[in-house]
């Protein structure tokens, strides 16, 4: 029988903080303009841990407790939609979920087998009425490499209002490339056979590289807009890679943020995809100066363009850095020229604003 709990891990905990600061922010921002919110667990587990800690359905629920009883999301209709293979532990979860409290306009459903069969059984469906996916949250974090296909994910990003949050286990990869039965799951993993080049590459940074810029792409190709990437390491071992894909400038900016939030004092770091840095707590925002510097080079810029580009997926750093961590010194230290139309001393957006590098 498959053991329902087991002991959470260090990155595993660091993982439900990032979840939980995201969704604090995703959770209300959507719901201004849309009545109805979906969240999907592809690979929910039991929702518990060994020792009481909560598992990502009661963190995401828990999210939208708050939010209720903090007399937001009023009107909205939240779906939880929680999909697990092992029999025990979807059992184990369904009755959890139904000892909490019970929440108005919020409904969930567990449902026992494969991510991919369940997922597109949704998709298929709403294709067949024509209709679209409500905005949503889909988390994709699987034991291995099996069970969650480009071409899937790929029909999830056809809605431009839908995120994953999806893990990629590199050490599986690592190991196990070279196995003939792994090749069919690694094709489907990619979505191309060009993650095969790899094979002739002798273990190293290289190889791990070329294989996460190769996923990367990959969810460009597939309908991401935006993608995100994080190491997650414990000590000097890179354990697995979280990718954050998404359509919106303000999603992908609240990840960044959301990443910022947390601290590495429980023995993981979280490292970016974007830059070849230590930590992303780090406050040094120099890096930033120089990207800026390097896109916009000494042309008059208006300031909407550096917070887009700050936003955006070019950097690992957020919008709350831009102003008075980096183009604030940079003006005192005479970096940069400032144009303000309507005088006063601050990079309002909307005031016609532009800066210049010198």
């Amino acid at each position: 029988m498959t053991k329902p709990l087991w002991p959470l891990d260090e990155q595993t905990a660091g993982k439900h903080r990032l979840l939980r600061h995201y969704l604090n922010g995703w959770f209300p921002i959507l719901s201004r303009w849309n009545g109805r919110l979906l969240f999907i667990d592809g690979f929910a587990g039991p929702g518990e841990y060994e020792g009481g800690q909560q598992g990502s359905p009661l963190v995401a629920m828990d999210c939208v407790r708050r939010h209720r009883l903090a007399g937001r999301l009023r009107g909205v209709e939240v779906v939880f939609l929680f999909v697990e293979s092992s029999p025990t532990r979807a059992r184990h979860l369904r009755e959890l979920l139904e000892q909490q409290e019970p929440m108005r306009h919020t409904s969930f459903e567990v449902r026992e087998g494969e991510f991919r069969d369940h997922i597109e059984s949704v998709l298929d469906l709403i294709d067949q009425q024509n209709a679209q996916l409500a905005p949503a949250f889909v988390m994709i974090d699987p034991f291995g490499v099996k069970g969650s296909p480009m071409d899937l994910i790929g029909r999830v990003l056809k809605n431009d209002r839908s995120e994953c949050l999806i893990s990629f286990m590199y050490e599986p990869i690592r190991r196990f490339h070279r196995q003939p039965e792994y090749g069919p799951h690694l094709d489907e993993l990619f979505g191309t056979l060009r993650w095969r080049r790899c094979l002739d590459m002798p273990e190293g940074r290289s190889k791990k590289q070329f294989l996460h810029d190769l996923f990367r792409k990959q969810l460009k190709r597939h309908g991401a807009k935006y993608v995100l990437s994080f190491e997650l390491w414990k000590g000097g071992r890179h354990v697995y890679t979280l990718y954050f894909t998404t359509g919106s400038l303000k999603g992908c900016d609240l990840m960044k943020a959301s990443i910022w939030k947390l601290d590495d004092s429980g023995g993981y770091a979280f490292r970016s995809g974007t830059a070849d840095i230590p930590s992303l707590f780090e406050p040094d925002t120099g890096p930033l100066a120089q990207q800026l510097r390097s896109e916009f080079g000494d042309a008059w810029t208006k300031i909407e363009k550096l917070d887009e580009f700050t936003m955006s997926d070019r950097t690992h750093f957020h919008k709350g850095h831009l102003r008075r961590k980096t183009l604030g010194p940079l003006e005192r230290d005479g970096q940069i020229e400032v144009h303000r139309p309507q005088g006063g001393k601050g990079y309002t957006a909307g005031k016609g604003i532009q800066i210049r590098f010198k």
